[in-house]
């Protein structure tokens, strides 16, 4: 079955969660230089810190930051064991592509902030369609800063509405790009598409030829969100701790139709929950997912 053959049950990705020791500058980061603005700010409750695993973070202070527009699409928590991470070394949650207007603009008022551009912006090999610029976060989160100029056939994919508009790709460093992809269709009921490709930026950041290719997988979900998985050699386990979420992207929410069954369900009345039922999970790579039923 085609990705354009099916509804998917699983998406939009709507949030990624970041954690930080210094998470109040990291918010204020995000705010001065990738346009966002903070929608809500309140101490994690007990029944967040208790779904996520991580009992120990309960009260620390939490921000949800949004876009222009005042769509939601990033948490940051105040952690102190959460660590910068150098980027591709370790499996789960690697990237976070967000929708702009303009990339290339975009890097050059990056070039005297705390976001490191790792390349120019460019053209994929994927399609002209798609321009994009690399860029390494505080956290050593990476960011792909992507314009969509038109349509690109198979992909269901969005246009910007404002300068830095939302999240609608996270992208996942696996050790088993089959095994990882298996999991996600197993919760949107529909399968996704496998290819490999050149991913300029990980070749320069392993030290690899500029034009080797990846094993890559892609599976469209709700809202015209996508998630990625990257196959990558030598990546080091995800941590789960109960006293720390960990650095770089600690977890990605998505909405779902149904939570699976069997899983422990919490309801919490607070953004992005609004006392909608939820549960968190991991994935093939120990990656944090968190679902929030529809």
């Amino acid at each position: 079955m085609s990705i354009t053959e099916s509804k998917p049950v699983l998406g939009p990705c709507t949030i990624a969660t970041l954690a930080s020791p210094n998470a109040a500058r990291l918010v204020d980061d995000y705010c001065s230089h990738l346009q966002c603005q903070v929608l809500a700010s309140e101490p994690l409750t007990p029944g967040v810190a208790e779904q996520w695993g991580c009992p120990d973070l309960e009260r620390a202070r939490c921000w949800l930051l949004g876009n222009a527009l005042g769509r939601p699409w990033l948490r940051i928590i105040e952690d102190a064991g959460a660590l910068p991470v150098s980027p591709l070394t370790r499996a789960g949650w690697m990237s976070l592509e967000i929708l702009v207007e303009d990339p290339d603009a975009l890097a050059a008022a990056l070039a005297s902030s705390p976001f490191k551009v790792l390349r120019p912006a460019a053209n994929l090999e994927l399609s002209d369609k798609i321009r994009a610029v690399q860029v390494q976060g505080p956290c050593g989160e990476l960011l792909y800063l992507t314009r969509i100029a038109g349509e690109v056939p198979p992909f269901q994919l969005p246009q910007a509405q404002c300068a830095v508009d939302h999240l609608f790709i996270p992208v996942l460093a696996s050790r088993d790009r089959s095994a990882s992809l298996a999991n996600y269709e197993s919760l949107a009921e529909h399968r996704g598409l496998s290819f490999d490709t050149r991913v300029t930026v990980i070749n320069q950041l392993r030290g690899l030829p500029l034009e080797q290719q990846h094993p890559l997988a892609t599976l469209q979900l709700a809202s015209s969100t996508l998630i990625e998985i990257d196959q990558l050699e030598d990546l080091a386990e995800a941590p789960r701790q109960p006293d720390t979420l960990g650095g770089g992207i600690a977890m990605m929410t998505f909405i779902i139709d149904r939570l699976p069954a069997g899983a422990v369900t919490y309801r919490h009345r607070e953004a992005p929950y609004d006392g909608r039922r939820s549960c968190t999970a991991y994935g093939h790579d120990g990656e944090r997912i968190e679902l929030i039923e529809r």
